[in-house]
């Protein structure tokens, strides 16, 4: 349905082109789609176009933590402890020929399940059912050769009804679905076969809305404004940009104190504290960081004292203090100790000791 919705979006303007190259590689799409009002597929459509592309994320260290436990342990368990999707953490095992060893077998009972209900309940609903996804219900379909129910086809009477109300917009997309008993793709890719199209603008600025955003477009954010007149982002930024208005006053410069705190910080302190005791923007020590020359790229190489540092401490003291010591990450740590091949020496108790525990 994204598919085809995005076949209806406006074009794309030169100050949401200018606000893709900016920020598409550092913050990504869902950060684009929400100041634009676009979806994420549409983003990532107009940036491939574009030439943009979002390097790698998988570092060494994580790749490793993949190998070692997605076989074992599955997507979940990885994705939770890396901080990624699901997804994301499949995706990659697949792409390195990693096979999940837990995957649970389809039964008898849930392929009949399966086959009774196809075609009269959402693959969702199915989905949630047999505590399954719905690629995995998806893909069992196909193995079992069941196809979906084909919707009825359109009567003239119905294409009038939408040749009739599909060009104004005062007639919602969700209305003209309940009317004609469709769903939104169905309408839509109807429309487009018909040649029907709606408007691209849809909203004239009053006078009373002029005069608001011109009294408080540099007292509030455009989110607030938006709020305020019900409309979006990107339309009180393009009406901010017809209007002429004054753009906003910089950020406050950087002073050498500051550049040379993150210079320190940055890859031993969180990027939150950092932004705290500056008094900045997370985001902003983020961007600082690149021109600093101390963004986050290929992990640094190990050196022999940093290795006789994790011999002489590993299982001795706790991991996130080797972390701190070192300015690496604990799973930075915990990786290097797996490739020099360490391994944590539990403290065992003596029958003495053991007695003279107090008992809970």
């Amino acid at each position: 349905m994204a598919a085809v919705n995005d076949k209806f979006e406006n074009k794309w303007t030169e100050e949401e082109l200018n606000i893709l190259k900016e920020h598409y590689i550092s913050k990504g799409s869902k950060y684009i789609a929400e100041l634009t009002n676009r979806s994420r597929r549409s983003v990532m459509k107009k940036a491939a176009k574009l030439g943009l592309r979002i390097p790698p994320v998988w570092n060494e260290d994580e790749l490793l933590f993949l190998k070692r436990n997605y076989k074992k342990k599955g997507s979940q368990y990885v994705a939770k402890k890396l901080g990624k999707s699901p997804d994301a953490v499949m995706l990659k095992a697949a792409k390195l020929g990693i096979k999940f060893d837990g995957i649970r077998p389809w039964g008898p009972w849930e392929d009949n399940y399966l086959r009774r209900h196809y075609n009269d309940r959402k693959k969702a609903s199915i989905a949630r059912t047999l505590k399954r996804t719905i690629p995995s219900v998806v893909g069992r379909a196909k193995i079992l050769k069941l196809k979906a129910q084909r919707a009825e086809l359109w009567s003239e009477k119905e294409r009038n009804i939408l040749r009739e109300l599909y060009p104004d917009r005062k007639n919602s997309i969700a209305e003209i679905c309940n009317i004609l008993k469709r769903t939104r793709q169905a309408v839509l890719l109807q429309a487009q076969y018909l040649g029907v199209s709606r408007p691209v603008h849809d909203h004239e600025w009053t006078r009373k809305e002029k005069n608001y955003l011109a009294k408080f477009y540099d007292k509030k954010t455009y989110k607030e404004i938006a709020k305020d007149l019900g409309l979006t982002q990107s339309a009180v930024s393009h009406q901010v940009n017809r209007m002429g208005l004054k753009q906003r006053e910089p950020g406050r410069l950087w002073t050498e104190e500051e550049k040379e705190f993150i210079r320190q910080n940055y890859k031993k302190m969180p990027s939150r504290e950092i932004a705290r005791r500056l008094n900045r923007s997370i985001d902003a020590i983020i961007n600082s960081a690149g021109p600093l020359g101390i963004s986050a790229g290929r992990p640094r190489p190990w050196n022999e004292e940093d290795k006789e540092y994790i011999k002489k401490k590993y299982g001795q003291i706790p991991l996130e203090e080797i972390a701190s010591v070192l300015g690496r990450s604990p799973l930075a740590v915990y990786a290097a100790a797996i490739k020099l091949k360490l391994t944590r020496q539990r403290k065992t108790r003596s029958k003495k000791e053991a007695a003279a525990l107090p008992l809970e």
